[in-house]
């Protein structure tokens, strides 16, 4: 029987993936009326196109690349309802999947397909159904050193390479603290942004490191990608229990 520690822990895991997948909605605020050439424009146009978002879905799936191969290391899909404060979302990382549901301030989770466990998220509800996940994005794109767009047939691809010290520092907020800053070689993101709509469709990071695991420096290579797809539709979200 799982520890009633092991059990927080994995519900800190979950709501932590969670809002990393979240996150991807979150561009700088900025207000102009010109002709889309600029990509700051763009994201000024994105970000008020994502104020109007009341529910999406998203699917997600990580991939780690070393000199000794590459591996799946999470999977997931989800569905969120800002106006309604409901989120149901299933992860698979490290051969365990994890099912988190939220309806309110209140957390369901379980771990493969086993009992489910409450808790109490009002402490830190802002940070699922406010603007945390916005301030993240948000501060790595004022710092960005490069960023670039590409117009394609359906929309736009906005490339961005934040700035390192920043990349650092929200790794650090969702308790990544591992990662120092001498270990990061690269990261990007790429943003597909709908045309006419301006949501978001696809975001893909990109993360390049150096880690020592067990006296060896060892090269990483991180690729994160989501899907987002159903905006504004109904979503049949409720408590398990």
């Amino acid at each position: 029987m799982a520890t009633d520690a092991s059990r927080n822990i994995d519900i800190k895991l979950v709501i932590a993936l969670i809002l990393i997948a979240l996150a991807i909605f979150a561009v700088v605020y900025y207000v102009s009326h010109r002709e889309i050439t600029d990509p700051q424009v763009l994201i000024a146009k994105t970000v008020a196109a994502s104020k109007d978002v009341n529910s999406y879905r998203f699917a997600l799936a990580t991939n780690l690349s070393m000199p000794e191969g590459a591996v799946e290391m999470m999977s997931g899909a989800g569905s969120v309802d800002y106006q309604n404060k409901k989120l149901h979302t299933t992860v698979t990382a490290m051969n365990r999947s994890m099912e988190m549901i939220v309806v309110g301030d209140t957390a369901y989770v379980r771990e493969s397909y086993g009992s489910w466990q409450t808790q109490n998220v009002s402490g830190y509800s802002s940070s699922i159904w406010e603007s945390d996940q916005l301030a993240q994005q948000r501060s790595l794109l004022q710092n960005v050193t490069n960023v670039t767009m590409q117009k394609e047939e359906n929309g736009w691809v906005l490339a961005v390479i934040p700035d390192r010290e920043e990349v650092i520092e929200q790794m650090n907020r969702t308790g990544l603290e591992t990662i120092k800053e001498g270990e990061l070689i690269d990261f990007s993101i790429k943003y597909w942004i709908e045309k006419d709509t301006y949501w978001l469709t696809k975001i893909e990071n990109k993360l390049e490191l150096t880690m020592n695991i067990q006296g060896l420096v060892t090269p990483m290579k991180l690729n994160n990608s989501v899907m987002l797809y159903d905006y504004n539709k109904e979503m049949e979200i409720e408590a398990p229990i």
